[in-house]
């Protein structure tokens, strides 16, 4: 039984996510600079404000799919500013995107050294590991992004994946659970918790789980969700 394609649903919803926050955040941050600096730190803010610039026009190719033009402007904005948290992150992202592995996570690397707070990359080198199948890897990096922020739906999740993955459901159904408390219309972790329930034998509440993510997806128009979640059902005994 594989839940891969869920995986890859839910990943993509969250780094967009990610991806615009962080964009807007520094963006946010350069407008708000003081008009009284000196000169030294005026030319500083300058270089700053061209950087966040740049990182402005990755992060909208990147939302258009034009990647590798996005790679060039987060070029650019790191070679003004090479602590420029912004575009490392969202670098990252499209190398991940792109499969580009080994830069993903070299990227996402340098902005937690750069911002050891940032939860979004903590969750998306996590991300990263689950696809590599480094699972002990990316549950160290939830479970580090939950220390931040325990109400991260997403970051339970995705423990709950690697779990399934390792081949401990029970684990797994805890921490799925977790993520539909926190958040009742997720419908990837009812799906993910249905595969747990249905791999330790109770049918029943796999059936329930199954049923609600169709229900969740159909209201979102996700068809592909709903056929994933009926083919399922069907499988169960």
């Amino acid at each position: 039984m594989s839940c891969q394609i869920i995986y890859l649903g839910y990943r993509s919803r969250l780094i967009v996510l990610s991806l615009v926050l962080v964009g807007i955040t520094g963006i946010m941050a350069c407008n708000s600079s003081s008009s009284s600096l000196s000169n030294s730190q005026s030319n500083s803010s300058l270089v700053s404000a061209n950087s966040v610039d740049w990182v402005e026009q990755g992060v909208n190719n990147t939302q258009a799919g034009n990647y590798q033009q996005a790679l060039e402007n987060f070029n650019k904005a790191l070679k003004l500013d090479p602590n420029n948290v912004d575009a490392y992150y969202n670098r990252g992202f499209v190398y991940s995107y792109l499969k580009d592995f080994p830069k993903a996570l070299e990227d996402f690397q340098k902005a937690l050294q750069l911002e050891p707070d940032l939860v979004e990359a903590y969750i998306n080198r996590g991300n990263v590991y689950l696809e590599l199948g480094e699972y002990q890897k990316a549950i160290a990096d939830y479970t580090a992004a939950l220390k931040f922020n325990p109400n991260e739906a997403f970051a339970h999740n995705n423990i709950g994946l690697a779990y399934l993955n390792l081949g401990e459901p029970v684990r797994a159904t805890l921490e799925l659970t977790k993520a539909v408390e926190l958040d009742p219309n997720y419908g990837e972790a009812y799906y993910n918790r249905g595969l747990a329930f249905s791999d330790v034998g109770d049918q029943q509440k796999a059936r329930s789980d199954f049923q609600k993510a169709a229900q969740l997806w159909r209201l979102d128009g996700n068809e592909f969700g709903v056929e994933s979640a009926q083919q399922q059902i069907r499988l169960l005994k």
